[in-house]
C-alpha cells in the first residue's frame, strides 16, 4: 500500500487515525548531504543484522533524534517521510494530555518496529525546575496543570531507554526551542543524532522553486518553460533574504502562485511585507498577554 499508518491515543490505547500518502523522501525539501545522514543512520539501525549486532554486545537496540529548529521548517514532515520510506507506522504521543501511568502504558503497547514522535516536547516544559535540586522525577508540565495531567521527567527517561523500554523502534522528538530541554532528555542513548532544521538558506529557497514548478509535472510554457526555469529560479532566489522565512512560509506563497513562477516574483515583495507585519503585530499581541512573570 502507498500508506502510512498513523496511530494516536485515546486514554490507554493506540487507536488508528489516518493514512497518508507516502511522500518520496527525494520531493522533501532538506540539505541533501543531512537527507543522506540520516536516511543512512536509520536505514543501518533497521538491518537487521545491527539488530543482531546490539543484541550479541548486550546494548539497547534503539534510536533516538531531536530535530529542532523554527516553525515551519519540516520537522514533523520529515519524520512522516521517514515513516513512509521505511514503511513504518508512526506512533504521534502528546505528552500534556498524559500522566505517568497512561504514558508508560503507550509505551509498553508499542510495536517493535515503529517510528514514535513526540512533538514539540518544548511546549510542555521538559526542563528541570529552578527550584529543584532533586533528581530528575519533578514534573515536566507547568506548574499550574493538575497532578492528573503531568508526567515527570523521571517517567519519561525511564519509558525511552530504561528496563523493558520497547526495543527497535525509531524515536522522534521535535522542539521550537532545543535550549529549554533538559540535559538529561537529549544526551546520546536518547537523541543520538540532534538535527538543526533552519529557516531557508539559498539552497533550500532554489529547491522549494524548482520543486513547486518541476517542468515534469507542470506544463506552463514560455519564459516559464524549462528552459527558463533555471533562470527564474535564480531570480526569486535573489529576492527572498537567506535566513529570514520558513521553508512552510515560502511554500504558502509559491502554492499561492503555482501556475505562473513570474506572478510568483513579481509578488514576492508584497508577501514579504505582509509577513513582516503579521509578525509584529503577533508579537505585539504576546506581549500583552503575557504576565509580568512571563516577560524574562
Amino acid at each position: 500500500q502507498n500508506k502510512t499508518c498513523v496511530f494516536e491515543h485515546q486514554a490507554e490505547e493506540w487507536k488508528p487515525s489516518k493514512s497518508r500518502s507516502k511522500r518520496d523522501i527525494s520531493t522533501v525539501v532538506l540539505n541533501k548531504e543531512l537527507k543522506k545522514m540520516l536516511l543512512d543512520d536509520a536505514s543501518d539501525f533497521l538491518n537487521p543484522a545491527t539488530q543482531t549486532w546490539y543484541s550479541t554486545r548486550g546494548i539497547h537496540h534503539q534510536r533516538g533524534y531531536i530535530f529542532h529548529g523554527p516553525p515551519g521548517t519540516g520537522k514533523s514532515s520529515f519524520a512522516f517521510s521517514i515513516a513512509g520510506h521505511f514503511d513504518l507506522d508512526i506512533y504521534v504521543l502528546n505528552i500534556p494530555t498524559l500522566n505517568n501511568h497512561t504514558l508508560k502504558t503507550l509505551f509498553t503497547e508499542l510495536p517493535r518496529h515503529c517510528v514514535v514522535l513526540l512533538e514539540d516536547v518544548d511546549a510542555v516544559g521538559l526542563k528541570r525546575t529552578i527550584s529543584s535540586n532533586k533528581d530528575v522525577g519533578q514534573s515536566i508540565s507547568p506548574p499550574q496543570t493538575p497532578a492528573a495531567k503531568t508526567v515527570s521527567l523521571s517517567t519519561l527517561l525511564n519509558v525511552l531507554d530504561g528496563i523493558g523500554s520497547p526495543e527497535g523502534r525509531l524515536l522522534i522528538m521535535t522542539t521550537n526551542h532545543i535550549e529549554n530541554l533538559d540535559p538529561a532528555l537529549i544526551r546520546p542513548g536518547r537523541a543520538d543524532q540532534k538535527i538543526e532544521f533552519p529557516l531557508a538558506d539559498e539552497d533550500i529557497i532554489n529547491q522549494i522553486f524548482f520543486f513547486i514548478y518541476d517542468p515534469q509535472l507542470t506544463n506552463t510554457g514560455g519564459d516559464e518553460s524549462e528552459n527558463g526555469l533555471p533562470k527564474l529560479a535564480q531570480e526569486f532566489t535573489a529576492k527572498v533574504p537567506k535566513l529570514e522565512f520558513s521553508p512552510a512560509e515560502i511554500m504558502s506563497h509559491l502554492l499561492a502562485n503555482k501556475r505562473s513562477p513570474l506572478n510568483a516574483i513579481a509578488g514576492v515583495d508584497t508577501w514579504m511585507k505582509k509577513i513582516r507585519e503579521e509578525r509584529k503585530k503577533f508579537a505585539r499581541t504576546n506581549s500583552w498577554t503575557l504576565g509580568d512573570n512571563d516577560r524574562f
